[in-house]
């Protein structure tokens, strides 16, 4: 393969664009933090760090940020589509919050969907599958 193609500029600058249309898909990152609060360490460390470097790797991102006393810290996302995604940051350091802004940044800005697996509820006892019939709980063997 080529040298450029595999270079970490040029694939660090494809990794956070959308495959179908070639442009970027956030528009606007919004950073909310409580100057005074406890939980909002990790993010005011992020702001006041980590944001100027952050800005470097995606140049054509709005960041914003927002003072919000008394209040949880937050990200917001807001892409080209109309959609806007919040993700809460509560008590995470500095370098998560930049893994959750990341996050942002790098989706299209479709549904975000959880999988339930492995969250099965295991029992002792077996369940009764269909329809309760007068005859359902009759001894097998005809008796």
């Amino acid at each position: 393969p080529c040298a450029w193609w595999g270079g970490a500029l040029f694939r660090g600058a494809l990794d956070a664009m959308d495959a179908r249309t070639g442009a970027w898909q956030l528009k606007k990152l919004i950073v909310s933090y409580c100057t005074h609060s406890g939980s909002s360490r990790g993010a005011k460390a992020f702001v006041e760090n980590r944001l100027p470097k952050f800005q470097q790797r995606y140049p054509h991102l709005e960041v914003e940020t927002k003072i919000s006393s008394g209040k949880h810290p937050h990200l917001e996302g807001f892409y080209r589509n109309g959609v806007n995604k919040p993700i809460g940051v509560k008590n995470e350091t500095a370098q998560d919050v930049w893994k959750r802004a990341a996050f942002l940044a790098e989706q299209w800005g479709g549904k975000t969907s959880i999988s339930q697996q492995g969250h099965r509820v295991r029992t002792s006892n077996q369940t009764v599958q269909g329809m309760w019939t007068p005859y359902t709980n009759l001894p097998k063997g005809g008796e």
